[in-house]
């Protein structure tokens, strides 16, 4: 990266507005490029906007601003930050937050010299058809209204082709940048060599340092919210299947949400049990370490907007089987030449190809380098492009 682009916003302010940092995809995404705006000598705030307040794994260094989770108490502290503040760009994610800090972006003044940029994290369509009616009237009212910040991210070709079929005639009013995640970070490269704790993996090295050999005992690893858009009952039947033929393969899902409860039922009807077959640890410290050290991540999402967890498993050095689904696994794995890629909601063809991953060999550090395609540099030097436009 060139001296010109670490020097772009540096000594400047960036607001960061994801709503919610409680360990999802948009929080990390927004953690990893604050961490390298900060690298880059750009001061960071940190808006939450979230019933809990909590931000996990804030980098040393980012102002954290609670808006609380009232929209009326938040849009007055998100104009009074602005007012006080003055920060140059607004980076904001997912609809109810766009449209809280495009009307706080309206009111405050200074707007002419600050930038607001709404970005998008999944798949539209995908999305809203299984939302309830209040996000789907929130989610209108940003489509109407897109064309109003000065400028527009989607996360993926996918989700940017998606939305700008929703936009329909307004689109010409609204171009979509797309800048992929800043899914690889320093920090996600350390933590590959951190020790794990669990059982099944705490005795291995990392798989960068051990190459690409076969285990005798393979461990699978997912991870993602144990919530509907994930589908991990797909991945339960598919690895109770593979299981026949391959029986001493285990699986651990990383991860929690509201859906534990089903998977944990469905876990003993499949005959599958806990802590001997498979392991539900829910959230952990430095999730890198234990991808590290697995045999074959495996992606079982209906849809995705991008998918971080594919680009850590890539940085991990796994070999990788995913859903290709709308949108950013095809994308990601480069059309398959990074990983397995099978329909969504097909147990059977998972199962397949997790039995395939099992027995071929796939050199961790070509997987490795194809997770830098997706560094949080490229991503800051991107946004600081589209945050600081030159004349």
């Amino acid at each position: 990266m060139s001296d010109t682009n670490h020097c772009i916003g540096a000594g400047r302010r960036i607001c960061l507005c994801p709503g919610g940092i409680g360990g999802g995809g948009v929080g990390v995404v927004m953690l990893n490029l604050a961490e390298e705006l900060l690298a880059r000598n750009v001061k960071v705030d940190l808006l939450i906007a979230a019933r809990d307040g909590v931000a996990r794994n804030v980098p040393a260094g980012v102002n954290v601003i609670d808006l609380g989770p009232r929209v009326r108490t938040a849009l007055g502290r998100a104009v009074s930050y602005l007012s006080q503040a003055r920060p140059d760009v607004v980076i904001s994610a997912r609809s109810y937050v766009n449209l809280l800090m495009l009307a706080a972006h309206r009111l405050a003044p200074g707007r002419a010299n600050r930038r607001l940029i709404w970005s998008y994290h999944t798949h539209r369509s995908a999305e809203m058809a299984r939302a309830r009616p209040a996000l789907r009237l929130i989610d209108g009212l940003a489509l109407r209204l897109a064309a109003w910040p000065e400028a527009r991210v989607a996360v993926s070709v996918g989700v940017a082709a998606d939305l700008r079929v929703a936009l329909g005639q307004n689109a010409a009013q609204a171009p979509i940048t797309v800048i992929p995640n800043p899914g690889w970070t320093l920090t996600r490269a350390a933590q590959v060599f951190a020790a794990c704790p669990h059982p099944w993996l705490a005795d291995r090295a990392p798989r960068l340092l051990r190459g690409g050999a076969l285990s005798p005992e393979p461990v699978l690893i997912g991870m993602g919210r144990f919530a509907p858009q994930k589908d991990f009952p797909t991945l339960l039947r598919a690895f109770a299947e593979l299981r026949r033929d391959h029986p001493a393969v285990r699986l651990i899902l990383l991860g929690e949400g509201p859906d534990r409860a089903a998977l944990t039922k469905l876990c003993a009807e499949l005959g599958l049990r806990l802590d001997q077959d498979i392991a539900l640890p829910g959230h952990v410290e430095q999730p890198m370490a234990w991808l590290s050290r697995a045999d074959t991540f495996v992606h079982s999402a209906l849809w995705e907007g991008f998918s971080m967890v594919l680009v850590e498993a890539l940085g991990a050095g796994l070999p990788i089987v995913a859903t290709n689904c709308p949108s950013g696994p095809d994308e990601i794995l480069d059309h398959g030449r990074f990983g397995w890629l099978v329909p969504p909601d097909d147990s059977a063809a998972l199962s397949r190809a997790m039995a395939e991953a099992l027995v071929r060999v796939v050199d961790p550090v070509v997987q490795a380098a194809a997770a830098e395609r997706f560094s949080a540099s490229l991503a800051a030097t991107r946004y600081l492009h589209l945050g600081f436009p030159t004349p």
